[in-house]
């Protein structure tokens, strides 16, 4: 019974760790969105009313805010493919950290024409 057990939690365990990590991974992107926005708007906000510009610089706080949100997403989404890739590869029984590919043996630099004929 107690070696039952065991292994039934080493399974679940393996399981349910891989979900967890990407929750934890990706689970802060939007707070780190509306974030990087307030951020811009209310430090321009601040600036606003320290220099008396009539909301200019709150809306350029919220363009550099909006900027900020949207480049954070954009990198994790690109972590996110290259994560799934990886994990892909790791199913097939690949080693997802071999960054060597097979040589391209159809294009020799000796097979080029001349270049004045």
């Amino acid at each position: 019974m107690a070696k039952a057990r065991a292994r039934w939690y080493a399974l679940f365990m393996a399981r349910s760790r891989k979900p967890w990590r990407a929750y934890g991974r990706y689970g802060s992107i939007g707070i780190e969105l509306v974030l990087s926005i307030g951020l811009g708007y209310y430090g321009g906000n601040w600036l606003d009313n320290r220099f008396g510009t009539k909301g200019w610089l709150a809306g350029l706080g919220f363009l550099v805010g909006c900027y900020a949100g949207f480049k954070a997403l954009w990198v994790a989404a690109k972590r996110m493919e290259k994560d799934v890739l990886r994990e892909e590869a790791q199913d097939r029984g690949e080693d997802p950290w071999d960054d060597t590919a097979p040589p391209d043996d159809d294009k020799k630099p000796h097979d080029d024409p001349p270049a004045g004929k």
